[in-house]
């Protein structure tokens, strides 16, 4: 079982701007040391030439070194900054490749722009070939447990690693785990029946195990779970708890039919029924929603933040098979263990940082052997609670957000149980 490890992107942002002008201010002060380097050099010169016993030496050498120092640290900086905007110009060049024919010229384009900065920085290339292969890549670590789970058997695990590597690709290709921003679901989905089970009072999350508990799973009844939270001076905020895909007992709307097509981009009953738990439970548009999901759940809390109903503050996902580009406000913390299958749906998500200041992913490895427990619930709350054990600074903003809650003069719990329902031309047919 390994530690987490804690991440903005599956490769750095890195602001490409902020770095030439730390160049530039290093390369001013690197020219104040040699001026400085010069004037050291003549009065060691002068002490020489009359005789008076003294030297200038040492601090002719400190200031040598600085300034060759300085050197080196002004080169570092331009070439880390022209090797970050090649990895960003890459991913431009790749995307307009694979989109529409009007976008097969800016592709083009952007070739151009690569191989010219290529062949002005080799040193910066290189640096940017590194970036790329260091980037956590989410197939190799379920690819590589099954190879070795299979070695046995001539053939299967070679062509387990082939098809991981090929599925990569092709989901990235079809633009299917990592969601744009805009993205928004097509088609009409069955009407599904939504009942209140329970209503209840409850206290406000104070961390992010808090959160995972809340989560509802086949040990806890319901599917959705919805606090109604009513803050000084009567406003009312929400926070939402997705179940995930359910294969046995009673599924509701969350069996495989629904999660399918969901993750193909169509709007499912499963969706559905979520937004109808929300509007019961007392949530307008444009209403303050938290939201939080497992797997197809976590899939519904990310369209959910994509379609803009409701503002939503934070978005949680745990063993999300997508990852939705939400916009600047929302702190979005997604937690995948790298031996479960049903993130590598996400294809390593979007390369860069995403959502609000202080958005992240946490990852780690369960078990050695990528089977269905390291998709449990059970095994993301320990990963929800290795995270709030965490010094991480960017718990700060997950912490201030809780903190919100915390400040509500009640809450009140709403569990719902869902039915599939028919679909709308059923429904208009009579």
């Amino acid at each position: 079982m390994g530690d987490i490890e804690i991440r903005s992107g599956r490769v750095v942002a890195v602001d490409t701007a902020t770095l030439r002008d730390a160049a530039a201010r290093a390369d001013l002060a690197v020219a104040d040391a040699e001026s400085l380097r010069a004037a050291l050099a003549k009065v060691d010169h002068l002490l020489g030439v009359t005789m008076l016993g003294g030297t200038a030496a040492h601090p002719v050498t400190a200031a040598t070194t600085v300034c060759e120092q300085g050197e080196m640290l002004v080169t570092a900086l331009r070439n880390t900054a022209t090797a970050y905007e090649l990895v960003e110009l890459q991913a431009r060049q790749a995307a307009a490749a694979a989109g529409d024919p009007g976008d097969r010229r800016e592709a083009v384009l952007l070739a151009r722009r690569v191989e010219q900065l290529e062949a002005s920085s080799p040193a910066a290339a290189a640096l940017a070939d590194q970036a790329v292969a260091d980037a956590p890549n989410p197939f190799a670590t379920v690819a590589g447990e099954l190879f070795w789970s299979t070695v046995a058997f001539p053939f299967v695990g070679p062509l387990t690693m082939i098809a991981y590597g090929t599925a990569a690709s092709r989901i990235q290709a079809m633009g299917k785990g990592p969601i744009p921003d805009g993205s928004t679901l097509v088609g009409a989905p069955r009407t599904p029946t939504v009942r209140l089970m329970n209503v209840r009072e409850g206290t406000a999350p104070d961390s992010m195990s808090a959160l995972a508990r809340r989560q509802p799973s086949t040990e806890r009844p319901g599917d959705i779970r919805v606090e109604r939270y009513t803050m000084p001076g009567g406003s009312q905020r929400f926070a939402l708890y997705v179940s995930g895909t359910r294969t046995k007992g009673d599924i509701g709307t969350f069996g495989m039919a629904t999660n399918v097509p969901l993750y193909f981009g169509v709007a499912s009953s499963s969706y559905e029924a979520t937004r109808i738990a929300l509007e019961r439970a007392g949530a307008k548009p444009g209403d303050s929603v938290m939201v939080s999901g497992h797997s197809q759940g976590a899939m519904i809390a990310s369209r959910l933040a994509l379609e803009e109903e409701y503002d939503v503050p934070m978005l949680v996902g745990f063993g999300n098979p997508v990852q939705a580009d939400v916009g600047a406000d929302t702190l979005q913390v997604d937690f995948r263990h790298s031996d479960d299958i049903v993130p590598l749906l996400a294809a390593g998500g979007h390369d860069a940082s995403i959502g609000a200041t202080g958005s992240m992913v946490v990852e780690r490895n369960i078990n050695p052997w990528p089977w269905l427990d390291s998709h449990q619930m059970d095994a993301y709350t320990e990963t929800a609670e290795m995270l709030d054990a965490s010094s991480d600074p960017r718990m700060d903003a997950v912490r201030q957000r809780l903190a919100e809650f915390a400040q509500a003069e009640s809450v009140e719990v709403f569990v719902y149980d869902t039915e599939e329902g028919v679909t709308p031309s059923s429904a208009d047919a009579g």
